[in-house]
């Protein structure tokens, strides 16, 4: 008897493991039947300190132009731009004008001129934007002899509007993601979704903190943040009430002074415990009433979930990790 149970519980873990392998085998063949297109992660140091995520590339092409191109991935903003100097760049002004809706321009917060184009498309993967809107006067111009060269040029955002009414999955560690339509059934099956909110196209998350909620806009444009709020915030959630560290990023042109300290809370998204890391604030007059008229209490970015898989779902507003 003692010999055929030995066997028995021999058996019974192999089963299961050999169950499990195979579960896993059919998760990856689903994921990899979508339609992926790549990114990379963009480092450089900042106020002397180097940073590995900073932003999020994506490699592009646009219309019919041979060029190696790169969208910056911000979920932040609400709107898909092209450069107008990168584009000035391949396209004379006459064949510039064709492409814009004049009676339709508009002014941004930060001060820059936009319009909606007609004629224009993006193009990552079998992922297509048809006329993005057109950003006069910002991005770099590219000089006649590096046009076609094998130098990436940033040329423009990929912003949330891209994505209304669709599902998007990023996939941090194997560095793409992806658009579907619908959330399939193994979507549906494998991810635990918390219910965000939704303002002008971009997701806010709800961040619990020593059991009260805090909204958080998901902006994968702040890559450096795992928290950016106001001051008074900032001095509730850190060890000490005097900044560690100080840098000085870019935002839409403008220099910002960001002011960090390590946490002494526990922040949860839903009962997902994220790890404890700096959190950061500014004074910056532009951001903080951003933050008012979106009625939220400051920005995320993708440090929190660069072990994960998320899928978000701009159908639904919710936020989900798959499992």
């Amino acid at each position: 008897m003692k010999k055929y149970f030995n066997i028995y519980i021999w058996i019974y873990p192999c089963a299961f493991f050999l169950f499990d392998c195979a579960s896993q085998k059919k998760a990856m063949q689903q994921l990899e039947n979508y339609n992926w297109f790549s990114f990379n992660w963009y480092s450089a140091a900042i106020s002397g300190k180097k940073f590995d995520h900073l932003a999020i590339l994506v490699p592009a092409k646009v219309n019919d132009l041979k060029a190696n191109f790169i969208l910056q991935f911000d979920l932040g903003s609400d709107a898909t731009l092209l450069y107008g100097n990168v584009l000035n760049s391949y396209y004379s002004e006459n064949e510039i004008n064709n492409f814009l809706l004049k009676d339709r321009k508009g002014i941004s917060d930060a001060g820059h001129i936009s319009y909606d184009t007609d004629g224009l498309r993006i193009e990552m993967g079998d992922f297509i934007i048809k006329n993005p809107s057109f950003k006069e006067n910002y991005g770099l111009s590219v000089a006649r002899d590096s046009l076609y060269s094998s130098q990436a040029k940033n040329i423009g955002t990929l912003g949330a509007d891209a994505f209304q009414d669709k599902i998007l999955i990023i996939d941090y560690p194997n560095k793409k993601m992806c658009v579907l339509n619908e959330l399939d059934d193994y979507l549906k099956k494998n991810t635990t979704f918390i219910q965000a909110r939704s303002k002008n196209g971009r997701l806010h998350i709800p961040f619990t903190i020593k059991n009260k909620t805090y909204w958080f806009l998901f902006d994968t444009g702040a890559s450096l943040f795992p928290i950016n709020t106001n001051k008074g915030l900032w001095k509730e959630l850190v060890e000490r009430q005097i900044p560690l560290d100080t840098i000085e990023g870019n935002s839409w042109g403008e220099k910002v002074k960001f002011y960090g300290g390590p946490m002494k809370k526990t922040v949860y998204l839903n009962k997902y415990k994220l790890k404890n890391s700096f959190a950061w604030y500014n004074e910056n007059k532009r951001l903080q009433d951003f933050n008012k008229s979106e009625n939220i209490d400051g920005l995320t970015g993708n440090i929190y979930f660069i072990k994960n898989i998320i899928v978000l779902d701009f159908k639904s507003y919710k936020f989900g990790i798959l499992k």
